[in-house]
């Protein structure tokens, strides 16, 4: 093994006398020092155990036995009196000679980088090193059961949610769509039965009804199914800022009706994810305009930040929600008058919209009062960092 330097820059008055000096003891392969920039990058090296190492890779790239270390490397900025210190480590040289070596890092503020000081580690005995291989083998075996620990809970909350989304399923099939089949059922009935005796206008009244029960399904295992998803995709987190997503749901939501929908406040941009804010948002805000009782009215989406969490308002000026019917309304296919001439109003949006803010570690609130004054206010927590 031969020893090298690829630059060294010592200043001063005595900077020949440092530098052969340090030449000296780097020829007797006594040690070797590399210059790292604040990524980790190696930028320059000069001695014994360093030729090896090109220029211009990284840190754990040319010596694996600081993978994992980097955070601590980093966090010397912070701290420079102390240092990253890997002891004898057991390496192959360019000469097929196994050396045991002892890593250390420092980081200088003056020279504003790291450097890395390889030298021969003091001999210890055999057993020494494999106990301290095993227990760093212990270490990282623990850590792996951990993280499975960690998987395994995951995979079992999940699954009890599945396991609650489908008997709350089966229970809305078995109940709430019984009404709308049992009056497409008497509907065909009547037809048959009116058609039979020649009532050709009677036969077509009640073909009517039928297909108006048969959209009022579609609607409602249509919204049933959205309600199940709800929550389900926990990937694609995006930077977004909300006001923008406020304002376009503002521009959209009263569509085809004279209601304004305004957006005040502060609405921050953050990591989020953008489909279920939107839905819930939307949800909303049509529900405002859906049930006002005026053709003109506001709708107001405000949002203020509360620590680690927005609160967003969506307020209307509209009839109200008596207190009675404040818990009802978040429950599937209930709705404070349930509209047949209506077959797209599959009163699943609140129930959708808080099942989606819960998902998610939120809640959800109303505020109404018929009896005192006009309108209602749905607060929304919604976190800054979600728990996916």
């Amino acid at each position: 093994m031969t020893s090298s330097a690829a630059s060294i820059d010592i200043r001063g008055p005595d900077a020949p006398q440092l530098e052969a000096m340090a030449r000296f003891l780097a020829e007797r392969r006594t040690f070797g020092v590399a210059w790292l920039d604040h990524d980790l990058v190696i930028r320059q090296t000069f001695g014994h155990f360093i030729e090896t190492m090109p220029v211009g890779l990284r840190l754990e790239s040319a010596l694996p036995v600081f993978l994992g270390f980097e955070a601590d490397i980093k966090r010397l900025v912070s701290e420079p009196e102390r240092s990253v210190v890997i002891p004898n480590v057991l390496l192959q040289n360019t000469d097929s000679l196994q050396e045991r070596l002892n890593f250390a890092i420092f980081w200088s503020p003056r020279e504003d980088s790291y450097y890395l000081l390889v030298a021969r580690a003091i001999s210890r005995v055999d057993l020494e090193y494999r106990l301290a291989a095993e227990v760093r083998a212990r270490a990282i075996a623990e850590a792996e059961v951990a993280a499975q620990s960690r998987l395994v809970k995951r995979a079992n909350l999940e699954l009890a949610a599945a396991n609650a989304d489908l008997q709350e399923f089966a229970s809305v099939i078995s109940h709430d769509l019984r009404a709308p089949l049992r009056a497409l059922r008497f509907g065909s009935a009547d037809a048959l039965a009116a058609l039979e005796a020649g009532q050709i206008d009677v036969a077509r009244e009640a073909l009517q009804k039928s297909l108006h029960q048969g959209r009022r399904m579609n609607a409602m295992l249509s919204g049933l199914l959205d309600y199940a998803r709800a929550g389900r995709k926990t990937d694609g987190l995006e930077v977004i800022d909300t006001h923008d997503l406020a304002r376009e749901i503002a521009r959209t939501a009263a569509h085809g009706s004279e209601h304004r929908v305004a957006v005040t406040g502060d609405w921050p941009t953050i990591e989020t994810l953008a489909e279920p804010l939107d839905i819930v948002l939307r949800n909303l805000a049509d529900n405002a305009s859906k049930h006002h009782d005026l053709t003109t009215g506001t709708i107001t989406l405000d949002c203020r930040v509360d620590g680690e969490n927005l609160v967003i308002s969506v307020s209307d000026d509209g009839p109200g929600i008596d207190p009675a019917w404040q818990e009802a309304i978040f429950l599937p296919f209930r709705q404070i008058a349930d509209s047949e001439q209506e077959p797209d109003g599959a009163g699943i949006g609140l129930a959708l919209v808080r099942k989606t803010v819960e998902r998610f570690g939120g809640r959800i609130e109303v505020i109404s009062d018929p009896a005192k004054r006009r309108g209602t206010t749905f607060h929304v927590v919604w976190p800054k960092s979600l728990k996916t």
